[in-house]
């Protein structure tokens, strides 16, 4: 991991812009500064990243606050279902600063697609100096095959620690809880139909989880402190994430971070708030004291693959003013810390004037082998034009063989997974879903360097061969205008 960074580091460029200030009515010594990060996004990439050279206070104070973005150069903020941030992670590596398990320092803070707004509540604030030094993880996704220069921007509420305010305030620490902590790309799957009533918790209802290893999920803590604030990241199909405090044979909630999904949309897209603790929310942790986190995944929609569970917190270390939760009342619910965002007014689902593939003819595909390149599925590809639409067939008992060959290009992974048919219609952050039945999905067909990237490191894949005659539907999961087609049909 370290040789990693360290060569990721290097072939980076030094690249930060210099913050600039907002005007903005704000509390007396409180600005509020935008710093931001260049990025070249090359066509169809879904890659990490570790970006050094990135810019932060330069005098010493207390974050207060923060708001993740993603901007085109311009100042305008891409849509969704064009590029998302899959997540952005702030690290640093500061004197006495602890690392976080898996990472090479200190995780800040960090945010997905949902973009989450940090707020902390007085008198607390995290503190940093000129003399940090600090990284980006990133995983930018480009949906589509045309590539963007876009911004990684940050907002940050500042308080100077000479001024007034910045005297009275009190460090906190961050609090990082994740169902893989410890994992570069810590990610897992959960396919339509799993669980309860419609519902799956990850790691409890997932046997196995960790196998004869420690509990990822949970964090000892070994010095008193109170927590002064939680909030999720969850993927589309979320509902929620639960931050649980074990102490000795008790367990006791301390809350419940929803994803809020607006429109009145099922819970499939990225157009979602995650809900933070409320302003007044304080717990007192004492030393021996587990915190526990867990993800629940709705799974009557869709099969959501590479879903994350992750709750970012604060602690004020050797406070004591929270209270006893086990003999106190906590407040386990809370409000989104944004409404809807209007990147994300494209829902999707429209006509197309796409054929239904059902109605095509049968097609071939030589060999049996159908190849993937320049971001179309070459024999069934349901944009394509003449007989290379139509569905290829395969006899039942026998697979179909599909090879990326765009795996010269870095971070340009493809999937064959199963989308209810027609699977036809106009693409959006809610349109098309990796809902088809029966279930499949190839993973992403590409190499990169293992648990640091999304490929799985082959470039081939076969359809299952118990499939019983008929159409079956596909979309790719990276770049979801891609759809195909092929057909299983009896033996004669």
């Amino acid at each position: 991991m370290r040789r990693l960074l360290l060569l990721t580091c290097l072939l980076l460029p030094l690249l930060a812009t210099a913050p600039a200030a907002h005007a903005a009515k704000l509390p007396r010594d409180v600005e509020r500064i935008t710093y931001r990060y260049p990025i070249d996004l090359q066509p169809g990439t879904n890659i990490i990243k570790i970006r050094i050279g990135v810019p932060h206070p330069d005098r010493p104070g207390y974050i207060v606050r923060f708001v993740p973005n993603l901007t085109r150069r311009d100042g305008t903020i891409p849509a969704t279902d064009k590029v998302h941030l899959h997540h952005a992670v702030w690290l640093r590596a500061a004197a006495g600063a602890a690392s976080t398990p898996g990472y090479p320092a200190e995780i800040v803070t960090a945010t997905g697609e949902e973009k989450t707004r940090i707020v902390l509540p007085r008198p607390y604030g995290f503190r940093v100096d000129p003399s940090d030094t600090w990284l980006l993880n990133d995983m930018i996704h480009d949906l589509t095959n045309r590539g963007m220069k876009l911004y990684i921007t940050w907002t940050v509420d500042f308080v100077p620690a000479d001024s007034a305010l910045g005297r009275r305030l009190h460090p906190v620490s961050p609090v990082w809880m994740d169902v893989e902590r410890g994992s570069a790309y810590p990610v897992f799957d959960v396919l339509m139909g799993s669980g309860r009533q419609g519902k799956f918790t990850y790691p409890n209802q997932q046997p196995g989880a960790y196998g004869a290893g420690p509990r990822k999920n949970e964090v000892a803590m070994d010095r008193p402190g109170t927590l002064v604030g939680f909030a999720g990241h969850m993927h589309p199909g979320g509902l929620y994430d639960e931050l649980r405090l074990q102490r000795g044979a008790r367990s006791k909630l301390l809350f419940r971070s929803e994803a809020r999904y607006f429109g009145g949309h099922p819970p499939v897209s990225w157009d979602l708030g995650m809900t933070a603790t409320p302003a007044d929310w304080r717990v007192r942790i004492e030393p021996g004291d587990k915190l526990r986190v867990s993800a629940t995944y709705d799974t009557r929609h869709g099969s959501w693959y590479e879903s994350m569970g992750i709750m970012m917190g604060w602690i004020a270390y050797d406070d004591t003013t929270g209270k006893d939760p086990f003999t106190s009342k906590i407040a386990t619910r809370g409000t989104p810390t944004h409404g809807h965002l209007h990147e994300n007014d494209n829902w999707g689902g429209g006509a197309t004037g796409i054929a239904d593939p059902a109605t095509l003819p049968n097609g071939s595909a030589p060999n049996a082998i159908v190849p993937i390149g320049g971001f179309k599925y070459r024999y069934g590809d349901l944009s394509g034009v003449g007989s290379r639409r139509n569905p290829p067939t395969v006899p039942v008992g026998s697979s179909l063989e599909f090879v990326n060959r765009d795996t010269g290009k870095e971070g340009v992974f493809h999937t064959v997974t199963a989308c209810r048919a027609p699977c036809n219609r106009s693409t959006g952050i809610g349109y098309p879903l990796p809902n088809g039945s029966p279930i499949f999905d190839s993973g992403q067909l590409g190499f990169g360097p293992a648990g640091f990237t999304a490929a799985s490191n082959r470039d081939s894949w076969r359809t299952p061969s118990n499939l019983a005659p008929g159409t079956y539907t596909y979309l790719c999961r990276a770049h979801p205008f891609m759809r195909g087609a092929f057909r299983v049909v009896p033996v004669r």
